[in-house]
């Protein structure tokens, strides 16, 4: 299955139904978690969704006729959001689900059922809400599922659509050391492979801070509660709208260079701990701004399209520290050091290195073995003139798991 997403742009009476699926939906949600909150606190036991269900119905006749003002689907779907989200975290995938506010940036509801559209006219029929113009930029094939309509904080409206297009993801190719690419992501270059190629890094948010800067002093100058501030808000998320929509485009162009059009049909990378790296205060803007989770995500479903392979090696292997041409590690490796010198002679480029070292590292995990890592005396930093110092006793063709290291950019 695949989904496609479109913008839909609702007259006046629509957008007003519409919000009232918002609130409903919203509703729904927050009574269940209540609910069953309550229940567990008296009883010790779990509400289950069948008795929630009832108790909806129950409601609508007495005392909520107004959720009779939407459809049926949409409220059964929050009810299944919140079973989703109870499952996430028994699981440890997610926190302890959490009540939504009418206030909060994204607004949406499902419609799992009884949606068509009509391509010939550019319109899409929901339950309740017929007629909505479309902008049908790609066409689909295949059975509709499910309909989210979604409203983003700078106030459009778009629907995601999921098809059942009966897609089988094609058999991964052989792993092959030649069509092999190792990739490092960076901060001052996005991508780095194991060729020697470096994609630069365009820092959209870093170019809209004077932008957002003024938008938000704006902001803070309103006062809390008038019309003012709401219109204001708005003007501020059409700021990260914009840099969300760049580099969304920026890392869609780059992994179809790579899943699409690269000779490449293996490429490994490493798995990193966004989440912890970006707690370090002086980075953390940067890392953030580069979409390195996202990145690895679009890749890995398109990897899933074309057959090709993602690899991924240890968050400590240490691809950083370890010399590609004799496999010697350095015991120390500062971000300052952007070119160094091995013992052998060899001068490495920091990210170079990393990537072909990524690449090394993930054909000897697919093959079933270890990377051979030696020990490394001295390492000669060609770019600052400090010395890593410092000797690891690995040695030479060991077998045994590589010494943790402090994840590099």
């Amino acid at each position: 299955m695949r989904a496609y997403k479109y913008r839909i742009y609702p007259d006046k009476e629509q957008k007003g139904l519409i919000d009232k699926h918002f609130g409903c939906a919203r509703h729904i949600y927050n009574w269940a978690l209540a609910e069953k909150d309550k229940h567990y606190k008296e009883t010790g036991k779990s509400l289950s969704k069948s008795e929630l269900q009832k108790r909806i119905v129950a409601s609508k006749k007495a005392d909520k006729p107004w959720l009779g003002e939407v459809n049926s689907q949409t409220l059964l779907a929050s009810l299944l959001n919140l079973e989703t989200a109870f499952g996430n975290f028994f699981k440890g995938r997610a926190k302890f689900p959490k009540f939504k506010s009418k206030y909060s940036g994204w607004q949406s509801f499902q419609c799992p059922q009884h949606v068509t559209i009509d391509f010939e006219s550019n319109k899409i029929n929901l339950p309740k809400l017929k007629g909505i113009k479309i902008k049908l930029h790609r066409c689909f094939e295949g059975k509709i599922k499910t309909v989210t309509v979604k409203r983003s904080p700078s106030g459009k409206y778009t629907v995601s659509v999921l098809v059942d297009n009966n897609f089988v993801a094609p058999i991964p190719t052989v792993i092959e050391d030649d069509k092999t690419l190792g990739l490092d992501v960076g901060i001052s270059h996005f991508i780095i492979d194991s060729e020697g190629n470096k994609t630069d890094n365009p820092h959209y948010q870093k170019h809209s801070l004077p932008r957002l800067a003024i938008e938000q002093k704006i902001l803070a100058r309103k006062k809390k509660g008038s019309n003012n501030r709401v219109k204001q808000k708005r003007c501020v998320a059409i700021v990260h709208e914009k840099i969300a929509n760049q580099r969304y485009d920026f890392i869609h162009q780059a992994t179809a260079k790579l899943a699409d059009k690269n000779h490449a049909t293996s490429f490994a990378v490493e798995n990193l701990n966004i989440k912890g790296m970006v707690k370090n205060r002086k980075l953390s803007r940067a890392i953030s701004d580069c979409g390195w989770g996202m990145f690895i995500t679009t890749l890995r479903y398109k990897c899933e399209w074309n057959g090709k392979n993602l690899l991924t090696i240890d968050r400590f292997a240490p691809s950083s520290k370890t010399c590609s041409s004799c496999g010697l590690k350095q015991e120390k490796m500062p971000l300052k050091i952007r070119e160094w010198q091995c013992e052998c002679g060899a001068i490495h480029d920091r990210d170079h290195n990393a990537a072909i070292m990524i690449k090394q590292f993930a054909l000897a995990d697919a093959l079933g073995h270890s990377a051979c890592v030696k020990s490394s005396p001295v390492a000669i930093p060609i770019s600052v003139g400090a010395t890593a110092k410092g000797v690891v006793s690995v040695p030479s063709g060991s077998q045994e798991a590589p010494t943790r290291a402090t994840t590099v950019v």
